[in-house]
């Protein structure tokens, strides 16, 4: 099954834009040259995070690896 970003797709696409910032700001903050304002960033990003995944939680990773790529398009 392809998925592509359309109009009910877009949750999900949310999902996995938002799981690459918290994955970015996790770097930063990982390579110890974060601000405290990092720090803040990463909260918040994290919170929205799981607003926007719930329905990708429980779904298989060859599914969300699919969903990843049709996303980029």
């Amino acid at each position: 099954m392809i998925f592509s970003c359309s109009q009910p797709d877009q949750a999900q696409c949310a999902c996995l834009k938002q799981a690459e910032k918290v994955n970015e700001l996790t770097q930063v903050i990982w390579q110890q040259n974060a601000s405290h304002n990092d720090s803040l960033e990463l909260s918040k990003a994290l919170k929205k995070k799981t607003l926007l995944c719930k329905e990708l939680q429980e779904a298989s990773p060859d599914l969300l690896h699919e969903l990843q790529e049709a996303c980029q398009q």
